[in-house]
């Protein structure tokens, strides 16, 4: 005869099955809350949550995303104190923010760095992953750079000389340091407050002079309150949605593997398409009646001069590695001296 199973132990165990199951699903189960300034409809926010609904999708509804787009959630400084508190696990941040969580994560938008973009393309396949890395050390999961072509100096004044910028009131980026070091050098006063006010400031006069890319621009709407755009590539910018490493940690381990498969491939489109979307929307600019504006003769070269030592300071002080700003130099030479076919090692000796 076998013997009866006792109930109480039975109820037990079943007890116990119910709870390790209940516990495993809350922590295998994650929404990831994600902060961007990419207004919704947008292509950003549409091809973004296109990877999230594939990643819930393939992950069994273990692994969700939330995204507040427009930037409801505030400013980049707004985003970070959020992430701190837990209220955010991450944001896309454009390159002059990307410093917070990794001084040389901003690196490649020092002004007047690259002259075009084929320069930047070969200093990126040498050392994005450098950089990315640094910014996962940092305690950041990111996806890649997506890079989306030059800033350009928009006014409502043509500007074509350093003279003309005398008492303009320039718009700079609460927080970015490189291009205020740069404005200075350059003999003028920038004014600094969050991108979300820059609209509002240019109606109400309190800045008449931007710097941005094209692209964003137009989504900003910023081209509806300035006439003229400087020939000059400013800067280079770029974005990065970074997610943080705690939150990250808590998926399962082939979870993590399908939303960095996943939302790598999301960001190289991005990074794909950056730049002929910033150049379809210079055009747009400039056939929606902004007049283009060409430096003076030799003021290219005494800008860059300038704005170049500005940088040097500034890597002097430690707002980025001067071992990274010297290794870039040293692949721009390279570039610039038409030994690119050589692949150069300038990496620093240990």
């Amino acid at each position: 005869m076998n013997p009866q199973p006792d109930k109480g132990s039975l109820a037990q165990r079943l007890a116990i099955a119910l709870l390790l199951f209940l516990v495993t699903s809350s922590v295998s189960a994650q929404t990831i809350k994600i902060a961007t300034l990419a207004p919704e409809g947008s292509s950003w926010m549409i091809a973004m949550r296109a990877g999230a609904a594939e990643i819930t999708k393939r992950t069994d509804d273990r692994v969700k995303f939330k995204f507040y787009g427009g930037g409801v959630q505030g400013d980049d400084k707004q985003v970070l104190r959020k992430m701190r508190i837990g209220q955010l696990h991450g944001g896309a941040f454009t390159s002059n923010a990307l410093g917070i969580f990794q001084k040389d994560a901003q690196l490649y938008a020092l002004p007047m760095l690259f002259n075009n973009l084929k320069e930047v393309h070969y200093v990126r396949k040498r050392m994005d992953h450098k950089l990315r890395e640094l910014i996962e050390q940092a305690g950041y999961v990111n996806f890649g750079f997506a890079g989306s072509g030059f800033a350009q100096i928009m006014s409502k004044k043509p500007i074509a000389n350093l003279h003309d910028l005398q008492g303009l009131k320039v718009w700079i980026p609460d927080g970015d340091i490189m291009s205020y070091g740069a404005l200075r050098a350059l003999g003028v006063s920038p004014v600094t407050m969050p991108l979300t006010d820059v609209l509002t400031g240019l109606q109400t006069e309190l800045i008449d002079t931007i710097m941005g890319p094209p692209a964003a621009t137009i989504i900003l709407q910023w081209n509806t309150a300035v006439s003229y755009i400087t020939d000059l590539p400013l800067a280079y910018i770029y974005a990065m949605l970074v997610v943080e490493k705690k939150v990250f940690n808590r998926l399962q381990p082939a979870d993590q593997a399908i939303v960095r498969e996943v939302m790598e491939r999301v960001y190289q489109g991005f990074d794909q398409q950056g730049a002929a979307d910033n150049k379809a929307a210079y055009k747009a600019l400039l056939d929606d009646g902004m007049k283009s504006v060409t430096p003076d003769r030799g003021q290219l070269e005494k800008w860059r001069h300038v704005v170049l030592e500005s940088n040097h300071k500034l890597a002097d002080e430690g707002v980025v590695s001067v071992s990274l700003l010297a290794e870039l130099e040293c692949y721009l030479a390279t570039y610039r001296a038409g030994d690119a076919g050589h692949d150069r090692n300038c990496t620093p000796a240990k």
